[in-house]
């Protein structure tokens, strides 16, 4: 269950708008076997030569009581033509007590010069990395914020991204699958054409040596992307990953634009004063 919350929070909900557009916030509700068990929100601040991209997450429902878990990551980089350089990754988890972080440091040609990891992985729980890991790989969020590059010039999500997150290091493939009509439902704002990305990824290190039954069965990750509201950017709109033991689904709920964030501030501090 773990990894399919990680990868719902990173595949879906930190995902950036996929056009230009200005600061857009987005949230989700992720659902599994029927059962709420996640709430996310992301922020995108797009420019026409950088990017930020901010994600939150936390358990809901019966899986808090058991699994009661928040994190927070976050991203920021350049644009070098349609290729996305990250300067910076972070991404933060709490479990009770118990924090993990991770921070990751970049150069000026996109390579890792600095991983600040705590705790370390532990070697007889998770395989190893290779010893390279971190060589000409980018970090989740960019991968989001290369493939909104690539949308945005082709009108397609396909792609392929060595992945490092400075825990685990794997392979990502993006393919454009056309698109398909989601329809109407209480548990999202969005029904309508959406376009289908099929995500794909190889292990090459730092995955748990025991994985649990839903990692091992997940398969079929689809992420939905169109314009949930007039003039907005194109965002996520649903997440599917089908296990052997239920479909993990995740709802878009609520859309804030630039206008909204602006007004939103403008009340804020009006309230202030």
């Amino acid at each position: 269950m773990n990894r399919l919350l990680l990868a719902s929070f990173l595949i879906a909900f930190s995902t950036p708008a996929l056009a230009a557009g200005g600061p857009m916030r987005a949230t989700y509700e992720v659902y599994f076997g029927g059962l709420h068990i996640l709430s996310a929100e992301s922020e995108f601040a797009p420019e026409t030569r950088r990017y930020a991209v901010t994600a939150k997450a936390e358990t809901r429902g019966i899986l808090s009581v058991f699994f009661g878990w928040r994190g927070e990551t976050r991203s920021a980089g350049r644009f070098d033509g349609r290729r996305a350089v990250p300067d910076r990754h972070t991404n933060f988890g709490w479990r009770g007590d118990e924090q993990r972080s991770v921070i990751l440091t970049y150069g000026p040609d996109g390579e890792v010069t600095e991983t600040r990891i705590d705790p370390a992985p532990d070697p007889e729980e998770v395989t190893a990395l290779p010893e390279d890991a971190e060589t000409g790989t980018i970090d989740p969020l960019t991968v989001i914020a290369q493939v909104s590059r690539t949308m945005n010039q082709t009108g397609t999500c396909d792609g392929e991204f060595a992945v490092f997150d400075g825990r685990r290091r794997y392979d990502l493939r993006v393919s454009d699958q056309g698109m398909e009509t989601l329809p109407a439902t209480s548990y999202s704002i969005f029904s309508g054409e959406a376009r289908r990305c099929r995500v794909e990824y190889a292990m090459l290190g730092g995955e748990r040596k025991d994985p649990s039954k839903y990692s091992k069965t997940a398969r079929d990750r689809v992420v939905y992307v169109a314009r949930p509201v007039k003039d907005a950017p194109a965002i996520p709109v649903a997440l599917k990953i089908e296990t052997d033991f239920g479909t993990l689904m995740a709802h878009l709920t609520g859309v804030e634009t630039r206008k909204d964030l602006a007004l939103s501030d403008e009340t804020a501090a009006r309230g202030s004063r």
